[in-house]
């Protein structure tokens, strides 16, 4: 994208453009008995798009929230545990480096290990990775994401074969009207009642029937 179009950009504009970097991400991690994508490979999908486009985002904790407390519990070992919780409210601040434009998510950080380091750095992490994943509505999945977008375009493309299909149904039936009858409108169009509705379930065989009965009709093309 060049500067001069970046620059008119408003922030969710941006953010949009952001959010298709990431729409689908393959889950590449196990831990705790599930899958899951890490922090690591959002981060990278994201970084240099957000250089590129001048955002920044910046997590905040909110002044005076911080909280700790002790934590114990006998583990599925029967052990006595004590664990170190760390709770906070957050803000998550998207910012258009360009014109200073900003946007506050509300967010929150939660944490709990047997030292209180590695609890608020937990926290932190997989806070930021939640937000992420649950601001840009990430799907994520086992299967190749080139392979799921593949599959999401072939679905597409149904639905625009439906579309066309839906015209020709329309244009069918003014045909019929105008002329009077089902066997002058196939004669009109050179097929008969068997390959018209062959060409009828084919992709590009439909889009060649649009474009008969287009040329039949006077290219009115709503009926």
């Amino acid at each position: 994208m060049k500067e001069e179009d970046i620059k008119k950009l408003n922030l969710d504009e941006k953010l949009q453009i952001l959010k298709n970097e990431v729409c689908i991400m393959q889950k590449n991690k196990e831990g705790y008995g599930y899958s899951y994508v890490d922090e690591e490979s959002i981060l990278l999908k994201l970084n240099d798009k957000m250089l590129e486009l001048g955002i920044t985002l910046t997590p905040r904790i909110v002044p005076n929230t911080l909280k700790t407390e002790i934590v114990k519990y006998v583990d599925k070992k029967k052990n006595d545990v004590t664990d170190i919780l760390v709770t906070s409210e957050m803000e998550f601040i998207w910012k258009n480096i360009i014109n200073g434009e900003e946007k506050i998510i509300p967010w929150a950080l939660v944490g709990q290990q047997s030292d209180g380091s590695q609890a608020f750095g937990s926290g932190l992490t997989y806070s930021n990775r939640y937000f992420l994943l649950k601001y840009f509505n990430i799907s994520t999945s086992k299967d190749d994401p080139d392979e799921i977008r593949k599959k999401l375009k072939e679905e597409e493309e149904k639905k625009k074969m439906t579309k066309e299909q839906t015209q020709v149904k329309k244009l069918y039936a003014k045909a019929v009207t105008t002329f009077g009858k089902k066997d002058i409108v196939y004669e009109k169009l050179g097929i008969s009642r068997e390959q018209f509705l062959k060409d009828y379930e084919d992709n590009e065989k439909c889009k060649t029937l649009l474009e008969q009965f287009q040329n039949l009709l006077g290219g009115e093309i709503n009926a």
